[in-house]
């Protein structure tokens, strides 16, 4: 009977390890990764307040998540675009030295990983934009079957044995043939009701004020020179 109890004991620890060990859902890095079979991230502006980035794969590439600057380094191949990321960081005081690495282009989760932070989103809302929100955009879902961006707005907090930080509100615009809608509100459980017509306002505007900026504009619009072939329907599930 003893013998039996601490076997299920030794299997509820085991169970709550696994549990605690993985991050669900996962990060959008490795989201892309899982669905494509690479990573990447282009950096396109970068600063101790502010950073955006396209996050890309490609299939004849593979990039480690934690190789800093990795696509600086490589060539002669076609990036698919699937994320642009708008981040706004908020408390990096005291984390400075994986704050420094994160600036210096290295991935937000994969960073925060090694160094052995757990990762937390908490969803502010979920929302979809026609193509039409700026020609960048527009740009970037060149094809007729796109015609909108689904967006999901978070606060990311990083969590050790001893601190808990709220690092960074982010707003990741996602490519149709990546994300829908639909799916965000599955994978985050967000329901309709919590989409504020004010806060739906803020964020949009946001948005087209960020890639009004004439020098973050030419470099995403120099990078979509490149891309390669997204899959033609958009994903609906």
């Amino acid at each position: 009977m003893n013998f039996k109890i601490t076997k299920f004991k030794v299997i509820l620890l085991l169970f709550t390890l696994i549990i605690n060990g993985c991050s669900y859902p996962l990060l959008n890095s490795e989201m892309i990764e899982k669905k494509f079979g690479s990573y990447g991230l282009d950096v396109i502006e970068s600063n101790n307040e502010d950073r955006i980035s396209f996050l890309f794969s490609n299939d004849d590439y593979y990039i480690a998540l934690n190789k800093i600057n990795a696509v600086k380094k490589s060539s002669g191949y076609k990036k698919k675009y699937h994320t642009l990321a708008l981040v706004s960081f908020m408390d990096s005081v005291k984390i400075s030295e994986v704050h420094k690495k994160i600036i210096e282009g290295s991935s937000i989760g994969a960073t925060f990983k090694d160094y052995g932070w757990s990762i937390t989103k908490d969803s502010l809302l979920v929302l979809e934009l026609s193509k039409d929100i700026h020609p960048v955009i527009q740009k970037w879902l060149k094809s007729n079957a796109y015609q909108n961006i689904a967006i999901h707005v978070y606060t990311l907090t990083v969590k050790n044995k001893t601190q808990t930080i709220r690092y960074a509100e982010i707003i990741e615009i996602h490519h149709p043939d990546y994300l829908s809608l639909t799916k965000l509100k599955d994978i985050y459980d967000i329901n309709s009701s919590r989409e504020k017509d004010a806060f739906v306002v803020k964020i949009k505007n946001i948005i087209i004020d960020k890639l009004s900026n004439n020098k973050t504009s030419q470099i995403i619009l120099g990078l979509l020179d490149h891309q390669g072939e997204h899959d033609v329907n958009p994903v609906t599930d």
